[in-house]
């Protein structure tokens, strides 16, 4: 009996150490747990919090977010690994580094900060074990800005998370079909799809880095160079829809790449493939 009372005092003690799981619990959308990875402790609130400078701390009033995260797998990621995700993923989103300790020298803590309208988002990620680490968010009223800033919805939230699918789907297949109708014999796409071209230009913005060839699909039932006629001005007409959402016409291209063939997209589709030099249209 009294091993059994020490086993639950002992739980109880772990259990004290992270806020209790709320609903909904889940990822930041710009730094997403590793592989094995589970979220054992989670809290929102309106608060204040020291973040490490390094100088000595900066201490921050605003919509807090804390996500404390744990492993049982036999081979968690080192301590370095886990800081160098999270610089990583800092950078791609746009951020910068505003501390650091050397994860090679198993340094354990960084923070960085996001400029976004309105609002100043702070981020730190602490490494207590190669099996805990914790994610703080801390947002803070830009003071710069005279307009309240504006809330993020759960549409928001959601579509900010689905780019970034989007951004790991690239990252491991290097090629995104999107779903697109065009009318037999056309060239412009049927409306009701812009919803995923709108992704697509967030994605581009997220990674200035990414190219991409664009490819449709032909109508059945016509002679082959009356197919590549239809192919290309369909890709063309594409490429004017993606441009006008802002993406950078020199980052798409409807022509492959010298030496290799693209084929077409599955019908219903279009196919966008990752390459790493763009040719003159």
């Amino acid at each position: 009996m009294f091993r059994k009372l020490v086993f639950v005092f002992l739980a109880f003690l772990a259990l004290s150490r992270e806020p209790a799981l709320a609903t909904p619990a889940r990822d930041h959308p710009l730094f997403r747990r590793p592989g094995g990875y589970a979220i054992v402790g989670y809290s929102q609130s309106d608060r204040a919090l020291a973040l490490p400078l390094a100088e000595g701390s900066v201490t921050l009033s605003g919509r807090a977010t804390q996500i404390f995260y744990r492993t049982k797998a036999r081979s968690p990621l080192s301590t370095s690994d886990l800081g160098q995700r999270f610089l990583a993923s800092l950078r791609k989103a746009g951020g910068e580094v505003v501390f650091a300790e050397d994860p090679a020298l198993g340094g354990c803590r960084a923070v960085g900060k996001l400029i976004r309208t309105g609002r100043d988002v702070w981020v730190a990620q602490e490494v207590t074990s190669p099996r805990e680490y914790n994610l703080t968010v801390v947002e803070v009223p830009n003071k710069l800005t005279l307009a309240a800033p504006p809330v993020l919805s759960n549409d928001l939230y959601e579509t900010e998370a689905q780019v970034l699918d989007l951004l790991h789907a690239v990252d491991r297949l290097g090629v995104l079909e999107f779903p697109v109708r065009f009318a037999s014999n056309a060239s412009a796409p049927a409306k009701g799809y812009e919803k995923n071209f709108r992704k697509f230009a967030m994605l581009m913005e997220k990674d200035p880095s990414l190219k991409f060839h664009i490819a449709v699909y032909p109508d059945s039932g016509m002679r082959p160079s009356e197919q590549r006629l239809l192919l290309r001005e369909r890709a063309v007409s594409l490429f004017n829809v993606l441009t006008r959402l802002g993406v950078d016409a020199k980052r798409l291209t409807t022509e492959a790449p010298e030496g290799t063939e693209l084929p077409a997209a599955p019908r219903g589709f279009v196919r966008l493939t990752s390459v790493s030099s763009i040719p003159a249209r």
